[in-house]
Formats: C-alpha cells, structure tokens, sequence
C-alpha cells in the first residue's frame, strides 16, 4: 500500500507516526543539549582548575607570610605556647633537661615553627571544611603512633596538617584536651583548622584517583579522659573509633619512663620497691575531685585548670587510663559498637601489615591500595637499664586483673595479657 493511500485511508495512523517522529526528534535535541551542557561544564572545569588552584596556592604562600611576621611580633607566639605548655606541660621539661645554650635554641626553634603552623592553620580555615572521618583515640603506649604513620601511607588517608617533623605534634591535635584554650576544647570551627585544605582532598581524588579521601586524629590521651567521649559525639557522630590497647602493666613503665626521659619530676616511681601501705597509688582527695569534674563536664564546659597537670604526673591518673573498661565504657554510651575497633597490641606487632589492612577496610579505605613498608617504632620508649620492681609489677598486676576481666566480658574477647610482656 503506498503512502499515498495511508494518508487518505488511515488518517489517525498518518497523525500518530507524525507524533512519534516529533517526540523522537525532541528527545533527541534534548538529550544532545544535556551532553553539549555537561561537555561545556567539563571544558570549564579543566579551564578554570588550573586557576583556581594557582589562587588557593597563592592564598597557602601569603597565609604564610603572614603567620610568619606574627610570630616575629613576639605576642601571638608567647600566646599560643602559653596555650600548649598548658596543655602538655611535659614539653618545657625537654629545654629544661638540655644545657642551657641548646635548652633555649631548641625551645626558641620549637615555639616559633608551632606559632607558625597554628597561625597559618587559622588563617586557612575557609579551605580547611573537614573533620575527621575517624580517630585512633587510645591508648598510650599502646601503639598508636606506629598505626598512624602506617595509615599515611595508604594514598586515600591523610593525617593532621601539623608539624612534620614532630613525631607526636604531627599525629596529635590534642584539641580535646584544650591546646587551643581551656572554653575552646568543644568548637568545630577551631578543630577544622587541624586537617587538610580542600587542596589535599583534590590531589588524592583527582590526581591520584582515589575513591574517597579521609583524615584522622590520632591522639591517645583522648580515650583517658571521660568527657571527651560526649564532645567527640557532638562534633563528628557518625565517625569511627579505633582503641589500640596493651597490657596496663607494661604501659605503665614505658610511660614513666618516658616522662623521666624527658626529663618531667615524678613525686613517685615504679622502680623503686614497695612498701607497706604504700601512698603512691593511693588516690587524693584532689585527683578524686578532678576525675568527678572530668566525668560531669559538659561539652560547653571549659576544662578545670588543674587537670593537664595532675593527668600528666600523678600515678593515679596512669592507673586510671589502664583502667580500660572505665575508659571505654562512654563511648559505647556515645558510638554504636559497629563504629568501634579494637585491637591488641601484641597482634599489631606480630601481623602489622594484616592489621592495618583490617583498619583500612573497616574505615571505608581499599585495603589494596596500601603498600606496606617497614617502618621505625614510634614514639619508642628508651629504657636504659631501668627495670620495674617485681614487687610493683606484682601489685599493679592485681591491681588490673578486675579491670581486664570486665574489659574482656564487655568486648567478648580475652586478650591474654598476663605475663604476655615481661
């Protein structure tokens, strides 16, 4: 039948094919405007990228001169490292155990360069919109700075935009305990200022190809202190929590030890014997107070004055921190235990590589992209001779045995730490 006919005979037919043919053809002009218009947004971007970074690198270099010339100015160093020393009070102690002349380069090189970096993290903050994506929040001596260095190897995982060079300042914001004041421990917009620029996230995504980037803080002490738990929460609630954990009794030695390294004055030591009655592991009224406060704090609360202080060089306060169960206990108030992982130190050490895959995966990173290399022990305790009485070793052994057993009821998993570690 020619078309001739179908036009005549079927007119409703001719009427629907046209109808067909023109919605086909409209489709076909909208789908090329969308391509045209996504073509264009894409020749944009390749234009503008290239100005926008050489903008926000311009921006890096003047924020820097800048933080630079402060630091000259005296005051806003003498500020910021009166906010530090307050929070780590362990740090004067290092110039302090130096001959003078050293004592005081090193403390004059280590105060400037730190003003520098804090000064030039806030003048940045508009580029800085990210917090972490997960923590290594404890413990001390337990770890945590060799799983750090180890998860900065992996291309999709950045650490704090801190001071290279430190071995703890470059892992560690300590916001939490108040390095940037006592009434700015609970601020998102101050804790920003510790992580990457948004140039850190464009190098790994689009230069490197990653999937996704993420950065942590890795700061021990943060599982130690009872209301950081609630802070953390308020800041970041859907980040993950990893607890590097070791045997207390151990930790206890290696972190007096490495307070008398550094030179800070013990009122107590865990070399010496014990005596009947001994004093030193009994808890003051004082210490009593500070943990009751820590415990109420409320997260617009500052944090008491004498609490660096007494955390830093009172036996009690060690023993509160090998106390894991306590310790744990407010973030499983806080976090949903899928959030939480927790990993024993003697397995870290045996199997480092098989690990720090494990956490790889469990906070969202590909675990193949992870190229594992030997790395130095951080942070390593250097003994020198120095033993722990057997009589100490004995009492703080019982002194946990209550402690770990809960520890092992709550996470379903004993760890077998009795005599493991000599």
């Amino acid at each position: 039948m020619s078309e001739v006919n179908i036009k005549y005979r079927y007119p409703k037919l001719q009427q629907c094919s046209a109808s067909v043919t023109t919605h086909v053809g409209r489709f076909r002009t909208k789908r090329q405007i969308a391509m045209y218009r996504r073509c264009c947004a894409k020749t944009c971007a390749l234009l503008l990228c290239p100005l926008v970074v050489l903008l926000l690198l311009i921006y890096l270099v003047l924020a820097y001169l800048v933080s630079v010339l402060l630091t000259l100015l005296y005051l806003p160093r003498l500020l910021a490292v009166q906010k530090l020393y307050w929070c780590c009070p362990f740090i004067p102690r290092i110039w302090e155990a130096q001959r003078y002349f050293k004592g005081q380069c090193m403390r004059v090189g280590f105060e400037s360069t730190y003003t520098v970096n804090v000064l030039r993290r806030i003048l940045t903050l508009p580029i800085r919109p990210h917090l972490p994506d997960f923590y290594i929040v404890g413990f001390p001596k337990a770890g945590t700075t060799s799983l750090a260095n180890h998860l900065k190897q992996h291309p999709a995982l950045s650490g704090l935009d801190g001071l290279p060079w430190h071995e703890s300042l470059s892992k560690e914001s300590h916001f939490f305990n108040g390095v940037l004041g006592r009434s700015h421990a609970s601020s998102a917009l101050l804790y920003r200022s510790f992580f990457p620029t948004i140039l850190c996230r464009w190098w790994a995504e689009y230069i490197r190809g990653v999937e996704k980037w993420m950065c942590f803080d890795a700061c021990p002490v943060t599982a130690c202190l009872p209301y950081t738990a609630r802070r953390m929460k308020a800041i970041t609630p859907d980040a993950k929590l990893i607890f590097m954990m070791r045997d207390p009794v151990p930790v206890m030695f290696s972190a007096e030890t490495m307070l008398v390294n550094m030179g800070v004055p013990l009122t107590w030591s865990l070399v010496d014997p014990m005596t009947t009655h001994d004093l030193q592991f009994q808890e003051t009224e004082e210490e009593a107070q500070l943990w009751k406060d820590l415990k109420d704090l409320q997260p617009s609360d500052p944090i008491p004055h004498n609490m660096p202080e007494l955390f830093y060089t009172h036996l009690h306060s060690l023993l509160k921190c090998g106390q894991y169960a306590d310790r744990i206990h407010p973030f499983l108030q806080e976090f949903p235990r899928a959030n939480m992982m927790f990993i024993d130190f003697n397995e870290f050490t045996k199997n480092t590589e098989g690990v720090v895959k494990e956490v790889c995966s469990f906070v969202g990173a590909d675990p193949a992209l992870y190229k594992h290399k030997e790395l130095p022990p951080g942070m390593k305790t250097e003994y020198q001779g120095r033993r722990m009485h057997p009589s100490v070793k004995q009492h703080l052994t019982t002194y946990f045995k209550q402690s770990n057993n809960m520890l092992y009821s709550m996470l379903h998993r004993n760890f077998h730490w009795t005599d493991v570690e000599q």
